[in-house]
């Protein structure tokens, strides 16, 4: 995809390659919700087997990231850590991000996608309902609160 950056590249990225974003994203989070709001997964939990670890890249350097973790059990797979660095904000390549998820958990055959985001993140929940998902209750072992929003999309 071409942004006023230059071309960007999604692909699977490794832990230490968004290690950067990831302690961004922890520190965005951490200014708006109390430490018991915020349902962090590790570079490294979403680089394990069942989970898919997707960067942008401008160049060499990751400028998003999103990840992907697969509950074959559960009957869903579940979004996590969907970020990009302020300076590339509203150039689409959260869009483009969710865009490739979407398709590699169709080719893994799942059929729902779930999230938890923020009340906090106006921008979040705008994308996503945008994207088709929709408001959903709690779901595995997330409890309802004041500060979560939870989020679906039928793939199928």
């Amino acid at each position: 995809m071409d942004t006023l950056y230059g071309p960007i590249a999604i692909r699977e990225a490794q832990p230490h390659e968004v290690a950067d974003l990831l302690e961004k994203s922890t520190d965005l989070l951490s200014t708006l919700y109390p430490s018991e709001a915020n349902h962090l997964v590790s570079a490294e939990e979403l680089s394990a087997p069942g989970s898919q670890l997707l960067g942008a890249f401008l160049g060499e350097l990751a400028v998003g990231m999103v990840g992907l973790r697969t509950l074959p059990t559960e009957g869903y797979a579940e979004i996590k850590r969907l970020f990009v660095s302020d300076i590339h904000r509203g150039a689409g390549i959260a869009t483009a991000l969710m865009a490739e998820l979407e398709a590699i958990a169709g080719d893994l055959g799942v059929s729902l996608i779930r999230l938890e985001t923020g009340v906090n993140q106006p921008e979040s929940l705008s994308l996503y309902s945008r994207l088709g998902y929709q408001r959903c209750g709690a779901f595995g072992s997330y409890l309802e609160d004041d500060y979560s929003v939870f989020m679906e999309k039928n793939l199928s």
